[in-house]
């Protein structure tokens, strides 16, 4: 299911590869609820495998999260156009493309959505950190590059981008809600387009010169 040229895992190793692909779709209902019977079953192999591999539930969990977050990564960067300059173009691409892959794999973006709210203090605390790490990882490839010359004069690009980048990050988590399906969050499509439209034009008034503004 999730295999991305970028993980940590070995994908060759077919017996890993299916744990972590049983445990996706099990830990998508919450960390809590999931069984590590249900996912030794549904992966066919020993329990005694796969706390060989992870050591514990909770190892299991994270290691699942970032397995899954990695093969999307993997996907994403295999499409994105980096070579789009404008940082509001290229936010609109990623918010696009995001919807994308979303549709193209409901049951991995269901997973992420949930693991990224944990139901458990037990894992809080891991998905924050790696979440953090991946982010630490992602946003200076996304921020490279970017064309400075669209900015006013008189503005402090980078503050100007992290407040963009800030801001976008800070929408998307408003909208997350752990009792919504990524089916939920596709209908929506038309809604999040016109808003990310909105965001879009007031950054470009705010930010850009005037005739890249219009």
């Amino acid at each position: 299911m999730a295999k991305g040229k970028n993980t940590n895992f070995n994908t060759e190793d077919s017996k890993r590869e299916d744990i972590l692909n049983a445990a996706i779709a099990e830990f998508s209902h919450g960390y809590e609820k999931a069984s590590t019977d249900a996912i030794v079953k549904s992966a066919g192999v020993s329990k005694g495998l796969l706390f060989h591999y992870f050591g514990s539930k909770k190892e299991l969990f994270i290691a699942t999260y970032e397995y899954a977050v990695n093969a999307m990564l993997s996907e994403f960067y295999d499409l994105v156009n980096l070579n789009q300059r404008d940082v509001l173009e290229r936010w609109r691409q990623i918010t696009l493309l995001k919807m994308d892959l979303m549709k193209k794999h409901p049951k991995i973006f269901t997973f992420i959505k949930n693991a990224s709210i944990p139901d458990s203090e037990e894992v809080k605390q891991d998905v924050n950190e790696l979440k953090n790490r991946l982010a630490d990882k992602v946003y200076p490839d996304l921020c490279d590059d970017i064309d400075r010359t669209l900015f006013r004069e008189d503005i402090d690009v980078n503050m100007a981008i992290h407040v963009i980048f800030f801001t976008m990050e800070g929408y998307a988590q408003s909208q997350a809600n752990s009792e919504k399906s990524v089916e939920d969050y596709y209908s929506e499509y038309e809604r999040y387009l016109n808003e990310l439209e909105r965001y879009i034009q007031f950054f470009k008034k705010s930010f850009y010169r005037q005739e890249e503004a219009k």
